[in-house]
């Protein structure tokens, strides 16, 4: 795996990435074995962990929240952990989706930064999606973070 560089703008998830990339050996990715759930203490109010299901043929990969913290429950409506993301409305799920795939076929974390509205106010957040790998080198999680950025 080639070093890549995100370019991100909010302090934590700048730590993150630092993290995830610490936990590379050899220019291999980390496994999710590799994250000790204490070292993410950090970050854990603004940490989804989506466990990935490979799928077969054209269904695709599956994505279910096996983690959801406190602070989306609270700002998001309900803890969304055990659900999939398909339960999502149309516009986010598809965006998502196309994310995660991208992050799962390319074994490439990925960033983004967007402005939604949210119980009419807007927001600008920026998200960090990172891959984690099981034995046989397929990413079986994604560390996914998200972080409102100031005005």
């Amino acid at each position: 795996m080639s070093r890549l560089v995100l370019v991100l703008r909010h302090p934590d998830l700048k730590s993150l990435y630092d993290y995830w990339l610490g936990l590379c050996r050899d220019e291999t990715p980390p496994m999710a074995d590799d994250v000790d759930p204490a070292d993410l203490r950090p970050w854990m109010g603004h940490l989804v962990v989506i466990k990935v299901d490979p799928g077969k043929g054209e269904a695709g990969a599956s994505y279910t929240y096996s983690f959801y913290s406190q602070f989306f429950a609270g700002r998001f409506g309900d803890d969304k952990a055990g659900q999939s993301v398909d339960m999502l409305p149309d516009g986010p799920r598809d965006i998502i989706r196309a994310e995660y795939d991208r992050v799962v076929r390319e074994h490439i974390p990925v960033s983004r930064v967007y402005t939604a509205d949210f119980d009419g106010l807007t927001q600008t957040w920026e998200r960090l999606v990172l891959p984690l790998f099981n034995l046989e080198g397929v990413v079986d999680k994604l560390l996914v973070a998200a972080y409102e950025l100031p005005r």
